[in-house]
């Protein structure tokens, strides 16, 4: 079983790209705490993680710099070569990502993407050869 949920913040805006067919791929920076001990003191460290968003239309990708967004989907690994080196990385291609954020009455709120039956695609309805990043 390969799945993956992760809550955490976006270190920045979401960067878009399109497919040659329309697809939109946004990549995320999200950063997410884990908590250890030092010197006997619990610390507070951050992990970053890649995300990868695949969706239908560009009004699926509703998450901005500094919220605080819920992930799922699953880890892909890729391998290119530049510069004559090898490179890999590993990264969460999303099958869902939800922002919750504060509305003006204080109260937690959840925002989903919109439809994400019709709006995100599966990581079976597309390659990982095409991401674009």
């Amino acid at each position: 079983m390969n799945k993956v949920l992760l809550v955490g913040r976006l270190g920045q805006d979401p960067e878009i790209r399109f497919s040659q067919t329309g697809t939109v791929f946004a990549r995320m920076t999200l950063a997410t705490e884990r908590s250890r001990k030092v010197d006997g003191k619990w610390a507070t460290e951050a992990d970053w993680h890649t995300v990868i968003q695949i969706a239908k239309a560009l009004s699926a990708v509703t998450a901005k710099k500094g919220d605080l967004v819920a992930v799922e989907g699953a880890l892909r690994s890729r391998s290119w070569e530049a510069d004559g080196a090898k490179h890999w990385i590993t990264e969460v291609i999303s099958s869902r990502v939800r922002v919750l954020t504060k509305n003006r009455k204080d109260k937690l709120t959840e925002q989903s993407v919109p439809d994400p039956e019709t709006e995100t695609l599966t990581t079976e309805e597309l390659e990982t050869s095409e991401i674009p990043f």
